[in-house]
């Protein structure tokens, strides 16, 4: 009688087919945690690792974009005003089914120097995990937003500051 055994070149076969799995299994598993764990791996995230800060994104927040045209047109902006987080205090966290609310005093610094301000995260739970959906910026006086002092607008086609211009008529 003859017993068949697997040969091992069959068996590294199967383990390397799976290799692929096993990372998309960790990021599944990584993004299970609490709504406020994930806004914090966001804060380390978003501006320096563009195409995995887009990955955490809905395509709510990413203005109907692909995460692809997201990284193409936004990180060229965000290297321009050197963005960078610098951390942020919780104020509250909520979580309720597959929404959640998370709310952080921040410092972040650019070329137009440190900003304290309040960031209100909308998150969404989507098959399994958290997603921002959008964000909330007001400023430490939490009484304005920070959108209200005019800012200049960004030409990605040029990759500099567009001039300020009155609209045609």
């Amino acid at each position: 009688m003859r017993v068949l055994v697997p040969s091992q070149s069959w068996i590294a076969l199967v383990l390397i087919s799976l290799l692929p799995i096993v990372p998309t299994i960790a990021v599944a598993k990584d993004n299970t945690g609490s709504a406020y764990a994930f806004v914090q791996k966001w804060i380390t995230t978003y501006g320096i690792d563009h195409a995995r800060a887009a990955t955490m994104m809905t395509t709510r927040h990413r203005s109907g974009m692909s995460e692809a045209e997201w990284v193409d047109t936004y990180t060229s902006f965000l290297e321009y005003v050197k963005y960078k987080h610098l951390g942020g205090e919780l104020i509250s966290a909520e979580e309720e089914g597959h929404k959640a609310q998370v709310t952080l005093k921040s410092t972040v610094d650019s070329i137009r120097g440190p900003v304290v301000q309040y960031e209100i995260y909308d998150l969404l739970k989507v098959d399994g995990g958290w997603l921002i959906d959008y964000i909330n910026i007001l400023d430490a006086n939490f009484e304005t937003a920070a959108e209200s002092e005019p800012t200049p607008r960004f030409d990605f086609k040029r990759n500099e500051l567009s001039p300020n211009h009155a609209p045609s008529e």
